[in-house]
């Protein structure tokens, strides 16, 4: 599956996926399987070689139900494969027999190539550390799902609490915060894996966003880790923003990851 691991985006999910759960290479897909998470829809997928044909829709969920797994444990069907920079990128077909799309810029950059823009002086940086910074960071991510309260979700975010915890125990990152006054108003994850810096979940609270949050906190943290990779790696819905953003500070475009979900419903945990 050369595609693949030429495709950082998906590379270094997979890099994340096993550490944290299970892949394996299975005929025509890597299947990742996150057991003790099955509402992680993310986690829980199959990996296609390229972009499916509509008329594959019906094998692709037969081969998700024997390989991920169906009712009453799995609930979703995900799919995702690696797209080229260039092109566009049609799934009308898919979204209209209920799947959600989404498409996805791979950004790369080296350290040094970094560009620092404007700064916010009140925004203090710093790892998170005890149960109140991740009882924080669990509010805030939460806040930015459609139904935060709901079960599911919650779940979810407790399991990749977890996760995360367990990454940063055993020395491969951290997750950052963003603070003003103390207030947690936004935080990132970047872990190391192959000598290669993966961004995770950059976030800005809803109150707190166009004030230059995130461009510290993606600066700051960059500054203080240094030496660790030679390649830092971040991926953005190129429906939004952010990626326009991080281009500016000197990543650049490597290609695309796109994704096919099918949620249940009532169910937001992505």
């Amino acid at each position: 599956m050369r595609r693949l691991s030429d495709n950082l985006g998906l590379a270094t999910d997979l890099l994340l996926h096993t550490e944290t759960g299970i892949v394996e290479s299975r005929n025509d897909y890597i299947v990742v399987r996150t057991p003790d998470a099955p509402e992680y829809f993310f986690g829980n997928m199959l990996v296609l070689r390229q972009r499916p044909l509509v008329s594959d829709l019906k094998g692709l969920e037969h081969d998700f139900a024997q390989l991920i797994g169906t009712l009453p444990l799995i609930a979703h069907r995900t799919f995702a494969w690696p797209e080229g920079a260039d092109g566009a990128v049609t799934l009308d077909a898919f979204v209209e027999r209920g799947y959600d799309a989404t498409v996805c810029r791979v950004l790369t950059a080296h350290p040094d190539d970094i560009r620092l823009l404007a700064t916010n002086s009140l925004v203090k940086v710093r790892p998170l550390t005890g149960r109140q910074d991740w009882d924080d960071w669990s509010r805030m991510q939460l806040a930015d799902m459609p139904n935060p309260t709901d079960i599911t979700s919650q779940r979810y975010m407790a399991h990749q609490q977890t996760a995360y915890r367990r990454l940063i125990d055993r020395g491969l990152g951290n997750w950052w915060g963003a603070f003003i006054n103390d207030e947690q108003v936004g935080s990132l994850g970047l872990f190391f894996l192959d000598g290669i810096g993966r961004f995770q979940s950059v976030i800005t609270g809803q109150q707190h966003r166009n004030r230059n949050v995130c461009k510290t906190l993606v600066g700051e943290v960059i500054r203080r880790t240094v030496g660790r990779s030679s390649k830092l790696v971040i991926v953005a819905d190129e429906s939004y923003h952010a990626g326009a953003i991080y281009e500016a500070m000197g990543f650049q475009q490597q290609g695309r990851v796109a994704s096919l979900c099918q949620e249940p419903r009532n169910t937001t945990a992505r």
